[in-house]
């Protein structure tokens, strides 16, 4: 439950209710919207389950895709999760914590240059990963103890200020911010309300990736998956009412991060600067968790001969050593170069496409091995599995016209990871066939 907690609980809570307060002013939207992507990710946790039961491999979609769709359609998934998602993922939660929670916390300045280009928080932030990753080559038991730590301590302390807020009944403490929105959402700003929280959601299958270190996985992987996604939209739901509660709706739109902004609003700067340490260990969890699944991705490619078959070495404790070293070295080139934030909004659109493959295997192996043990079965198979499926089409299709619409950078790049999912899979195929024939 740590692990998904925490691979879910990141900065996405405190940055996603402006946007889609911003979209649409009406209260009952604004939760709905949350609730709604909430049950989406929920649906895809109880499928993820039965196939990380069925499968108590390390690897986590690359495994289960290439059980269902053959070694071509895993190789493509198993070089977007763990050369851009992943290793990206980690830039992209060390850089920020680096630029702005650190700072915050210890009043030092690290956006001075080092070498050239390169600012003291993206050296910080290189420290910060190797650290994280050298607890993780210590153990899983370590690992998993700073997991604990730095998700539960977060969670209590959010779920405690938002009680607070909404127990005390505080006006709205911020002048309300005239919003060009509409009372009630359009379908275009539905999809980009939605889009932004389905994205805050995700992380809801973080266990999967270390399903083969976990005990009585038949029983422990469809709680943790199940009870850290459920713990998280309560959570959420929860903050969300605080934010409301403290800011008014209008109030909200110009909360840029809006869980510093209602502590400090609500309770002067001390209550603020707790809130960002909370932050701060939020995204320290996530970062642990993603480091922790990453190079289980990484291990089963290499057992396969799918990457260098060097990290599949495991120590005396079963931790790929090699492949943690190996994922933390490619996310530190991403932080020097900047290019993190570019590489995750490159394969957004990729990584959702695989996630729906992923929940869709459960269609495809339930037909063609009905037989196989299952110790967990999809709860209201088939209709849980479809509703993700359905969400996800709709994600696509939205991004889709939103691209057509206005056909900018911005619109345009994620697509771009459509291809290149495409080109590894099919360079795989090639490859197999290239290799069929020459031993013909």
């Amino acid at each position: 439950m740590a692990v998904v907690a925490g691979s879910m609980l990141g900065i996405g809570i405190f940055l996603t209710p402006r946007i889609v307060a911003t979209q649409m002013q009406s209260p009952v939207a604004f939760f709905g919207v949350w609730l709604l992507a909430g049950v989406a990710a929920l649906c895809g946790a109880v499928a993820y389950a039965e196939l990380a039961t069925m499968m108590p491999r390390a690897g986590g979609d690359y495994v289960y895709l290439r059980r269902a769709y053959g070694p071509s359609v895993a190789f493509g998934a198993g070089w977007v999760l763990f050369g851009a998602v992943f290793t990206g993922s980690i830039a992209a939660l060390a850089v920020p914590l680096c630029q702005y929670q650190l700072p915050a916390l210890l009043g030092i300045d690290l956006s001075a240059s080092v070498a050239g280009p390169v600012k003291a928080h993206s050296v910080v932030a290189i420290g910060i990963v190797l650290l994280f990753t050298a607890v993780n080559a210590a153990g899983t038991r370590l690992a998993a103890l700073v997991q604990d730590l730095t998700t539960w301590i977060p969670m209590a302390g959010f779920a405690v200020f938002a009680v607070w807020v909404l127990v005390a009944g505080p006006e709205p403490v911020v002048a309300p911010i005239v919003s060009s929105a509409p009372s009630w959402p359009t379908l275009s700003g539905f999809a980009v309300a939605f889009m932004a929280v389905y994205f805050a959601y995700s992380g809801w299958n973080g266990v999967i990736y270390v399903a083969g270190e976990v005990r009585r996985p038949g029983r422990n992987i469809p709680i943790g998956v199940v009870g850290g996604t459920v713990a998280v939209m309560g959570l959420y739901v929860l903050m969300c009412a605080a934010f409301v509660a403290a800011l008014g709706m209008s109030g909200l739109t110009g909360a840029f991060e809006a869980g510093t902004t209602v502590a400090t609003a609500t309770a002067g700067p001390a209550a603020g600067y707790i809130a960002t340490l909370l932050i701060a260990f939020g995204l320290m969890g996530t970062l642990n968790g993603t480091i922790l699944g990453g190079a289980r991705v990484a291990m089963a490619m290499a057992e396969d001969g799918a990457l260098w078959r060097g990290f599949a070495a495991q120590t005396s404790r079963g931790v790929p050593e090699r492949a943690l070293w190996g994922q933390s070295a490619w996310a530190c080139v991403y932080i020097l170069s900047g290019t993190f934030e570019q590489i995750l909004n490159l394969v957004s659109l990729a990584m959702m496409v695989m996630g729906a493959l992923t929940v869709a295997a459960v269609f495809v192996l339930r037909r063609r091995d009905p037989n196989a043990v299952r110790p967990y079965r999809a709860t209201a198979y088939p209709w849980t599995p479809a509703v993700f499926l359905g969400v996800s089409a709709f994600v696509v299709v939205a991004m889709l016209l939103r691209a057509v619409a206005k056909p900018e950078a911005e619109s345009l790049y994620p697509l771009l990871g459509l291809p290149l999912f495409g080109l590894a899979y099919a360079a795989h195929r090639g490859a197999r066939a290239l290799k069929t024939r020459r031993g013909s």
